[in-house]
Formats: C-alpha cells, sequence, structure tokens
C-alpha cells in the first residue's frame, strides 16, 4: 500500500485521523499524540444525530469533540461546527486548547485560517469551528450546523432550551449533536436524560459512562492514592474488608486499587458528593442528599435485577379488542389466575402526548406482586375509560382505585353507571348538611391520604412486601421526592408512582365487592 493510499484510509476514518495526526496537553503537562480512551472510542463509533451523555468527570468528551470538529473542518470544506460551554471561563478553557490541537497539527492536513481570534477558526476551505457560551444570544441564527458539542449542559442557565432549539433547526441532515454532563442535581439536563432514556423522547440516544468504566484518564492518581491507603492503614485495602456497595462495584469492574481512590476520596467530602461527581451508575449522579422519599440503593438493586422477571404475552384468544388495540402500551409480568383477586391503581391523564401527564393502571395481586401495567399519554380518557374497565374483567373484576381529580370523575362514572361495575373502591367522606359519613367511589389525593399512601408504598417496598416489576415505575421513584414539604416528581412524571401507591392502598383496604370467579 502507497502512502496516498494510506493517506487516503486516514482521512476517510476521524478516529484513525486524530490519532494520526492530533496532539493533546495530558494531566502532566506533556505534549503526546491523542490516544482515544474506550469512552471517547465508544461514543464516536455509536453516536447518531441527537445524543445526550451523562459521565463521571474528567473522561475526555470534549476533547475528543474538539479534535472532531477539527477533523469535520480541515476535511470537509464549509462546515461549521460549534462548541458550547455553561461559562466564558470555561470558554476561553475549551478555545485555548483547541487552538493548541490546531497550533500542533502537522503541515501535511493543516490548512491556514483567515480569522483566529474571538473564540473561532475560519479556514481558507470556508469551514470554521465556533466557541461560544450559552446565553441570551442566539448563537446559531443564520448557521448551517454540522456539528455541535454541548459542555456541561447540566451547569447551563435558563437560556438552555432557546438555545436548543435554534441549534436543532440548524443542523444539517446528516449532522450530530452532543450533550454532555456531570451531575447537578435535578434541573433540565436531568429531565432530558430521563426522557432519553424512559423512551418519552426517542430522538435522543443516551451514553453513560461509569468511573468504574476508567482504567486510564485517572491511572498514575490511582497509584499515588493506592500507597497513600497504604500510609494511612498499614496495608491496602483486602477483598474481606469491602462493604456491599464495594463488592457491588468490584463486580461491576471496578479493581482494589480504585476502590481504594474511592474511599480516600470519599473521605475528604461525602459519599452523596462523589456519586454526583463520579457515579457508578445514572441514579447515583442525581441522588439529592436527604430529599429521596424511595431508597435509592433499592431501586437500584431491582433495576439490575429485571431481568429475571419474565415478561407474560397476552393469550391468543379471548382476549377484548380495546385491549389488543391498545397492547403497546401494556407489560404483563403475571397473568390472571382463576379465582385470585387483584387490586387495580388507575391514575387518569388527558391523553394530550408530548410532555403532558401520563394515564396508567398498575395491577397487583394479593401478595403486592406487580402483575401488569398500562401506560400512555396519548390515549383520550374515553377511550382510557373502556381499556380501564377490559383491564378490570381480564383480572377477574378486580377492585378499581380510580383517582378522582381531573378526567378520573369521567372515567369512574362511566364504568360505574354507564358499565354497571361494582367492584370500586370507595372511602369515606361527611356530609356537610347531615352530619353523617358516606361511602364515595374513587380515591380523592389530598394533603392527608397522598402523605399515606405515598409512606405506606415506601414501607412495603423497602421491607420486600411488594415486587416492583416496571422500568417506567422505578425511574419514577428515584426522582419522587420531598420538595418544599409537599411529596413529588422533582424532575418528569410521578403518574406511575400514583397508580402503583392506589392498587397497593387498594390490597391493604380488604374492600372488595364482587363474589371471586364471576
Amino acid at each position: 500500500m502507497t502512502n496516498k493510499e494510506k493517506l487516503k484510509i486516514i482521512m476517510s476514518n476521524p478516529i484513525l485521523w486524530i490519532e494520526t495526526f492530533v496532539n493533546i496537553v495530558d494531566k502532566k503537562g506533556r505534549l503526546v499524540p491523542f490516544k482515544f480512551n474506550p469512552q471517547q472510542k465508544y461514543i464516536m463509533r455509536n453516536k447518531g444525530k441527537f445524543n445526550i451523555c451523562l459521565k463521571s468527570r474528567q473522561l475526555g468528551i470534549t476533547s475528543v469533540a474538539l479534535a472532531y470538529s477539527l477533523y469535520l473542518a480541515i476535511t470537509k470544506p464549509y462546515s461549521t461546527c460549534m462548541i458550547m460551554s455553561y461559562s466564558l471561563d470555561s470558554a476561553n478553557n475549551i478555545f485555548e486548547k483547541l487552538k493548541q490541537m490546531y497550533n500542533d497539527l502537522p503541515e501535511c492536513v493543516s490548512l491556514d485560517t483567515i480569522a483566529n481570534n474571538r473564540k473561532e477558526l475560519k479556514f481558507v476551505n470556508h469551514s470554521r469551528i465556533i466557541v461560544c457560551t450559552c446565553g441570551s444570544k442566539d448563537n446559531a441564527r443564520g448557521a448551517t450546523l454540522n456539528f455541535v458539542h454541548l459542555s456541561e449542559v447540566g451547569f447551563m442557565n435558563e437560556y438552555l432550551d432557546k438555545q436548543l432549539t435554534a441549534i436543532e433547526q440548524a443542523l444539517v441532515p446528516d449532522g450530530c449533536m452532543i450533550l454532555e454532563s456531570t451531575a447537578n442535581g435535578l434541573n433540565r439536563f436531568s429531565e432530558l436524560w430521563n426522557k432519553a432514556i424512559s423512551g418519552e423522547s426517542p430522538m435522543w440516544k443516551p451514553f453513560f459512562f461509569s468511573w468504574v468504566q476508567d482504567k486510564l484518564m485517572f491511572a498514575d492518581e490511582y497509584k499515588e492514592y493506592k500507597k497513600r491507603y497504604k500510609i494511612i492503614h498499614g496495608e491496602y485495602l483486602q477483598d474481606s474488608e469491602l462493604d456491599e456497595k464495594e463488592i457491588s462495584l468490584m463486580n461491576s469492574g471496578a479493581t482494589l486499587e480504585q476502590l481504594m481512590w474511592r474511599r480516600l476520596k470519599i473521605s475528604n467530602g461525602s459519599e452523596e458528593s462523589f456519586c454526583q461527581e463520579f457515579p457508578s451508575n445514572p441514579i447515583e449522579a442525581f441522588i439529592s442528599t436527604g430529599s429521596n422519599i424511595f431508597s435509592s440503593a433499592i431501586i437500584q438493586q431491582r433495576l439490575n435485577n429485571l431481568h429475571l422477571t419474565e415478561i407474560r404475552k397476552l393469550p391468543t384468544s379471548g382476549i377484548d379488542p380495546i385491549i389488543k388495540k391498545y397492547s403497546k402500551y401494556l407489560s404483563i409480568w403475571k397473568l390472571p389466575v382463576k379465582n385470585a383477586r387483584y387490586y387495580i391503581g388507575v391514575d387518569v391523564g388527558e391523553g394530550l402526548g408530548g410532555s403532558n401527564d401520563y394515564s396508567v393502571i398498575s395491577i397487583v395481586d394479593k401478595d403486592g406482586f406487580q402483575c401488569a401495567e398500562w401506560r400512555s399519554n396519548k390515549v383520550k380518557p374515553y377511550e382510557f375509560t373502556d381499556v380501564v374497565y377490559q383491564m378490570a374483567l381480564f383480572y377477574n373484576r378486580g377492585l378499581l382505585v380510580i383517582e378522582k381529580a381531573s378526567a378520573g370523575h369521567t372515567v369512574i362514572d362511566r364504568i360505574r353507571h354507564d358499565y354497571r361495575y361494582v367492584n370500586m373502591f370507595k372511602y369515606k367522606a361527611y356530609d356537610q348538611k347531615s352530619g353523617k359519613a358516606r361511602r364515595q367511589i374513587g380515591w380523592n389525593t389530598d394533603t392527608k391520604s397522598k402523605p399515606m399512601m405515598i409512606s405506606d408504598m415506601q414501607e412495603l417496598f423497602e421491607t420486600g412486601q411488594c415486587l416492583v416489576n416496571s422500568k417506567d415505575l422505578l425511574q419514577e421513584m428515584k426522582l419522587f421526592q420531598l420538595v418544599d414539604n409537599k411529596m413529588k416528581a422533582a424532575s418528569g412524571h410521578d403518574d406511575t408512582v400514583m397508580a402503583f401507591a392506589m392498587a397497593l392502598q387498594g390490597m391493604k383496604s380488604g374492600q372488595y365487592y364482587f363474589p371471586i370467579g364471576k
């Protein structure tokens, strides 16, 4: 193979081009060839058009974005790349790193610039790279963008949505955008991330990179902390000394050297701050100390073992057409058993789609096992009523616990009076005229009943008296918090939590108004 043929191959492959021609200053201040770590290489090979990356600190994702921008600008005339950061100081540092990469390119591939100031490199082939901050100025207006990287999105301000809208409109059909950040509590970035991993925003492709996966970027620091650990404790950490969390981390790929580094990092701060900066899983990243209702550790343990519970298929016959029609919104983990009792929590949304609330049906048996879940925000209440009724019939005419708020009144009225369905949860309310207590159909969520139902769910979940099988429910539980003395979702939705909690209230109530098996 001739040099010309080799160069042609290199020029067509961004990873080869970067590793062949780009240099970078490492943590020791040395100018070294750019060598991809596994995380950098993975995101380069697997990125789509819209990507969101939650990561541990200092894995070099912004560095590879700069190198890729240089590759595009030099090999593709008339291309425009944008790197956006959260602050002026950060943008200055990023632009200096970009200029270093450019200045150290070999002459055989380097291009002259016609602009090299104000955080912009513009080349003689009319390509350019812009470095900017997330502010009120619409940086994408009038531009045609080939590649955009937003660095530390979790720290960006109220202008983030405005910038994202403008960038999406400016991105060319085969362009690429990467949102990248460490976690910074529950904010717009955490909301975007949760929508991506739940499939609520399917256009965003999620990437998560744990500190456990990194064996290169902190290699020197691992060795330094290992020596320091021995000085402090007299010996290195042994397998027999590991706690439950450390055993889990080792099973995920962590080394004893990394665990000694982790212990010393935590001793200088707190485990919560370490988890935010160096998460081993996405749930850890967004922990807000003291405000989570449900145990994050138990949620993660259940998420890790969801694959052990078999997903069931609907029977091929005897299923009402309305269930079949909307079966894509239905997950089943246990089919109904003859003569068994089932408790069905129902939270009713408006069916408006988008980011609006969901309609959810959650079904548990007498042992607290989550048998089924139906979840959608695209089905109108009048259609959802039919789904609720048919799911109740399918599960042995189970006890329906329907939240009365909003469209819930309509669902309750139709099921009770149009369908003459009897097995419905009732609560006691006093008549203000007569002073007598009356039973009313449905679940009334108020300042007294909500804390009670959530507290009951928390106890049953954390003591192993119920089994959650829904990933959507677990994802909502991890963001269900006490905010300003109110129990609610700190970000996103809590409809699945409410439906499951109501099902558990039905199970606890002892109410059942229909002969079993009929």
